[in-house]
């Protein structure tokens, strides 16, 4: 019995070292950011392919997955826990990786391999049979579109004799196929409109820590890997898919807030808000001009706090409630009164309220669209309304009323919920400090 109680307390104290190394690596890297971007633009790249776009995304990758760790400390009895930990550092590794190496080849091996550890997680760790499923859509989805693009690469490598990221610039070749593998593989992952159909399911099988890995990290590779290699279509003057791509995308962001007005299930409604979101950062892409790459990445940054930070928040409702359909999560006001100011808070900000990141990044996004055409700007009128519409629908439907099997009982929330909330909601509000020395 004893050495039992040694072996679990050794565990913890080694869980709880990794927390705390991860927490200060990842605190120096946001300091460093706001104190001065431009010795890390000087002195990292020059080891690596570290650049503006690869340092924040890799901040936001420790960031969320100290949290997701931070998450499976607070169940006691959760099976397996050493391996859960284990999967989230090799995603990790995998993502750091992928982030700053400059060989196309790595970086495509890396992308792929993040799939493994996200898809045991949620394997392994799901809450309902159909997980099985929900993973076999995620990795047949975003293996056959990327593909194509290994092809590709091989192809290129064949005939320049290497995969830098600095060779492509010189590309002569141009064909429209040639365009839609290259966006094809990452519009998958991001996900665009008619390709998000994996997300929602992997969503809602996955444990909180997968749906807060899969929106705060996993989704910004795809858009990483279009800033990479949109700029090997910029020499073509033909008439090019990516203006196809981008109506698509402003479209079914459209589509989307339609849909998310009708979701009952609050997991479900979180997980269509990421694919409206992510439309108009597809949409800035494939315009390709400096504030709109600027606008993506900080939306990019914004939408990996908020959208982990929402569904933690429904994940410590439905601890407490067993469902997390809005029909009986009514009232939640009357019955957890110290988690309605998260809800509120975190809700402003997936809206794009002040002083949030969301909205400068919101602001840049639009100021782009419109002043590349002016048609765009009914379009993104009725998304921001819906923006709008969906966030306070579930605000209202979840906070207010009375709850359908109240006994006048007040839940509490432990202190861990609120730390965790909290580390989601700073560097979401203190980020926008530092506007001006990124731009």
């Amino acid at each position: 019995m004893l050495m039992i109680l040694l072996l679990l307390l050794s565990s913890f104290i080694l869980m709880g070292m990794i927390v705390e190394m991860l927490m200060v690596l990842s605190s120096i890297m946001l300091i460093l950011v706001l104190l001065n971007w431009s010795f890390l633009n000087t002195y990292i790249s020059f080891l690596n392919n570290i650049d503006f776009f690869s340092y924040n995304l890799i901040m936001l990758s420790v960031w969320i997955i100290i949290l997701s760790i931070m998450v499976s400390l607070s169940e006691l009895y959760w099976k397996n826990r050493e391996w859960f930990i284990l999967f989230n550092i090799l995603l990790l590794i995998f993502l750091c990786v992928s982030f700053s190496v400059k060989d196309y080849l790595l970086f495509y091996i890396f992308f792929e391999s993040s799939l493994i550890p996200i898809l045991l997680i949620i394997l392994g760790w799901g809450y309902q049979p159909e997980r099985l499923m929900a993973g076999i859509y995620m990795l047949f989805y975003t293996l056959f579109a990327s593909l194509p693009l290994l092809g590709f690469i091989f192809y290129y490598n064949m005939k320049m004799g290497g995969s830098s990221m600095f060779f492509y610039l010189n590309l002569s070749e141009y064909s429209i196929w040639m365009e839609m593998i290259l966006l094809g593989a990452f519009l998958v992952k991001f996900p665009m409109y008619m390709l998000h159909i994996w997300l929602p399911k992997a969503h809602v099988e996955a444990p909180v820590s997968g749906s807060m890995i899969l929106a705060g990290i996993l989704l910004k590779l795809g858009g990483y890997g279009i800033i990479r290699f949109l700029p090997m279509t910029i020499k073509s003057n033909e008439f090019n898919m990516k203006y196809v791509f981008l109506s698509i995308a402003l479209i079914g962001g459209l589509l989307v807030g339609l849909l998310c007005l009708r979701q009952m299930d609050m997991k479900l409604l979180i997980a269509y808000s990421s694919v409206c979101h992510m439309a108009s950062c597809i949409s800035v892409l494939l315009i390709m001009s400096d504030i709109g790459f600027k606008g993506c990445l900080f939306m990019m940054v914004a939408h990996g706090l908020c959208s982990s930070g929402l569904f933690y928040l429904v994940d410590v409702v439905y601890k407490r409630t067993s469902t997390r359909s809005l029909y009986v999560n009514k009232g939640l006001l009357n019955i957890l009164p110290n988690l309605s100011f998260w809800w509120f808070m975190f809700l402003v900000a997936n809206l794009a309220g002040p002083p949030t990141l969301n909205l400068f990044s919101e602001i840049c996004m639009l100021v782009n669209l419109v002043s590349w055409s002016k048609i765009n700007m009914t379009i993104l009128m009725l998304i921001t309304f819906l923006t709008g519409a969906y966030n306070i629908y579930l605000y209202s439907l979840s906070q207010h009323n009375v709850y359908l099997f109240s006994k006048n009982i007040i839940m509490n929330c432990s202190f861990l919920n609120y730390y965790v909330l909290f580390n989601h909601l700073l560097p979401l509000n203190i980020m926008i400090i530092s506007i001006m020395s990124f731009c």
